[in-house]
């Protein structure tokens, strides 16, 4: 054989191996084109607002925010309304007033157990007409018999109630020396400028004696504004409370 036939043999080889070169060459273009499709894509539905999307979603104006109206309601009963109290009254307790003492006029069966008062005591004050009285345990019922004390009220010219005197008792009782103060005005079931002092820490009963007890006032500074009255005590439970009345006379 001559050349050129061998040449022609040569090219005819070559040309399968070319066609396959171009064939993988356009495969690995259309791959590469593929993945930077499927790229942009997931992008887009990631982010559909991204700049490589040639068909963003529209965009929607900011609504207007307005304020809120609150209709104001109307003053209407419901067709039965019971009134619910708020507070609970509750009522207030008030003592109950104590009995007070009315002095008792003199008599024949009191001018034995009555002390007659100085009229010559220089004192401005000095026992009241018709004092000492005795009656029974009215202020302290609870004790009935087992009671016993002295109160009264100091009283001033015109008859008006003086607070804030001091009142001493003193003197004996079943054998036993008594001392104590009070002032005038604390022991307000004898009026208003009423005092008493109480013996059951002495005696657990009405106890007699002849005068050894006695109740004299003094002013702030412990001077004597009358003279000490002495009376006599009785074990009768009608005379368990000994009344003495004070005046003033200057």
């Amino acid at each position: 054989m001559d050349k050129d036939v061998f040449d022609y043999i040569d090219e005819d080889d070559d040309s399968p191996d070319r066609t396959n070169l171009v064939w993988n060459i356009l495969t690995v273009v259309v791959l590469v084109i593929a993945l930077c499709v499927g790229v942009i894509f997931l992008t887009v539905f990631i982010n559909p607002n991204a700049g490589i999307n040639p068909f963003p979603p529209p965009t929607f104006p900011v609504a207007m925010e307005l304020d809120t109206l609150t209709p104001t309601p109307k003053q209407v009963l419901p067709p039965t309304w019971t009134m619910t109290p708020t507070e609970t009254l509750i009522p207030t307790i008030t003592d109950t007033p104590e009995p007070t003492v009315t002095l008792a006029p003199i008599t024949e069966a009191t001018a034995a157990d009555t002390v007659e008062a100085d009229e010559e005591s220089d004192m401005p004050f000095v026992l009241h007409d018709g004092n000492p009285q005795y009656i029974p345990n009215l202020y302290h019922a609870e004790l009935g018999c087992n009671w016993m004390g002295v109160g009264g009220q100091v009283l001033s010219l015109n008859g008006a109630p003086v607070t804030g005197v001091v009142v001493k008792l003193g003197g004996q009782l079943a054998g036993q020396d008594v001392e104590k103060v009070t002032v005038s005005g604390i022991a307000t079931k004898y009026g208003p400028a009423g005092y008493e002092f109480d013996l059951t820490d002495i005696v657990a009963e009405p106890t007699a004696s002849s005068f050894s007890l006695w109740v004299q006032l003094l002013d702030q500074a412990g001077l004597p504004m009358s003279d000490q009255i002495f009376f006599d005590t009785y074990q009768e439970c009608e005379k368990s409370t000994i009344i003495i009345y004070f005046k003033q006379v200057k």
